[in-house]
């Protein structure tokens, strides 16, 4: 095939006009959406924002998972673009609202995030004082490929999303879509996930980059080994030592920390509560799933545990917290044949000429590191079409997170989950 670079003009149908035209590869800035006004958050599909990461938690088969609920749910949004009529119907259930409803408030969302923007290579080097969550989104399609003009006019006016046209069977067609992974994230992941061949037909891609300085740094000098334990026994790793001002929730069997970046922007840390030793105590308790497992979690049950600590004030706590370096690569087949999106679901509206289409891959790439100066996180979330030929209190406390813990970063404005990480062993 003839190797053709560039962005797609795409044509928009409604104005008669034609936006996103360029005529040179990835570095060049996405089109400015055209969006009807977003409305207020909806809350069912941050409830399945949470749902989806929590299924991922469980589903996950390394002893740390680390993901993105949030890039996960506007990846399968952009991909439902392309569901004409039942064909939508797995996509509605999963992301928990239907047709335009679905997009203006996964749009919205993105929209909260915005006020983050920045430069993704503020991950590298010192961490900026005002935190950085930069996401982006594309299309890359194979030179061969006619997508459905409908459909590409949906992404770049409601996503943003510009469209790179590129020989994806070629060495070039995957360097493009790495060049843009390695960007996106400033090269905290650096290739794509993606193993295109031939018959792809095209590839939506979905990033995010987080750098964020703690409010209130630790101390690198009571950083040293501690003890954490994990299923198979107790084990020494380094962990950050400190007292620090912080709200705190404890309900339903839960505690939850928040470490703020900034006044709308935090960690989260929780812990299941039955096994909580004091620190002069031998830790002798029962191995039980209720007590050990975070990934247990009900979804609503975690997102309620942080949305109160919006309101908890803060008060003075004793923490100590594992140093993280964690990276997860998630094959997501499963879970989306999970939600009906699997080898007999088709769409429609992908392809110029109406046949159907399938997903042939999807992967999520994710990296948390957690440090005294702060956070930096990324995650890239990619899904592989091709063409079918059939149908597709006054005293200090001390809470230690020195067992299986879980690590959210959340919009404080939206309630929507950016990066959520179970760890059950930090080493």
């Amino acid at each position: 095939m003839r190797r053709r670079q560039g962005f797609v003009c795409v044509a928009l149908v409604t104005a008669g006009l034609v936006v996103g035209c360029s005529q040179s590869g990835s570095d060049d800035p996405a089109p400015t959406p055209t969006r009807t006004a977003a409305p207020e958050v909806n809350d069912d599909v941050v409830a399945a924002t949470w749902a989806l990461g929590v299924q991922m938690l469980r589903d996950g088969k390394d002893a740390n998972v680390v993901l993105s609920p949030s890039s996960l749910v506007t990846a399968l949004a952009m991909l439902g673009e392309g569901a004409v009529g039942n064909e939508a119907a797995p996509f509605d259930a999963a992301l928990g609202a239907a047709g335009a409803e679905r997009t203006a408030a996964v749009v919205a969302l993105q929209d909260a995030l915005r006020r983050y923007d920045g430069d993704p290579a503020a991950v590298r080097g010192d961490l900026p004082d005002v935190p950085v969550l930069h996401t982006a989104q594309r299309i890359v399609l194979d030179d061969d490929a006619e997508a459905a003009p409908a459909f590409l006019d949906r992404l770049a006016q409601q996503y943003g999303a510009p469209v790179l046209v590129t020989d994806l069977s070629t060495a070039a067609g995957i360097a493009d879509l790495s060049s843009w992974v390695k960007e996106n994230t400033g090269g905290l992941v650096e290739t794509s996930g993606i193993q295109p061949d031939a018959a792809t037909f095209a590839v939506i891609q979905d990033a995010l980059v987080l750098a964020a300085a703690w409010e209130q740094p630790f101390d690198p000098a009571d950083t040293y080994d501690a003890d954490f334990r994990t299923g198979s026994g107790v084990v020494q790793v380094p962990t950050m030592h400190a007292e620090l001002t912080v709200s705190v929730n404890k309900a339903d069997g839960w505690q939850a920390v928040r470490l703020r970046y900034s006044d709308t922007l935090s960690a989260d840390l929780v812990l299941p509560v039955g096994c909580d030793c004091p620190s002069d105590a031998v830790c002798d308790c029962p191995a039980s799933p209720e007590t050990d497992d975070p990934t247990l979690i009900d979804p609503q049950t975690l997102a309620d545990l942080l949305a109160a600590l919006d309101n908890v004030p803060a008060y003075p706590v004793r923490l100590t917290i594992p140093v993280l370096d964690l990276s997860t690569t998630t094959d997501l087949m499963d879970l989306l044949a999970s939600l009906g999106i699997d080898d007999d679901h088709s769409l429609s509206g992908i392809r110029a000429d109406g046949g159907p289409a399938g997903v042939s891959q999807a992967v999520q790439q994710t990296v948390v590191q957690v440090a005294e100066d702060g956070t930096r996180a990324a995650a890239v979330t990619e899904i592989a079409v091709l063409p079918k030929s059939a149908p597709l209190p006054d005293q200090v406390e001390e809470i230690r997170f020195d067992r299986p813990f879980l690590l959210v970063v959340r919009d404080g404005s939206t309630g929507w989950p950016v990066v959520l990480a179970s760890i059950t062993d930090p080493r």
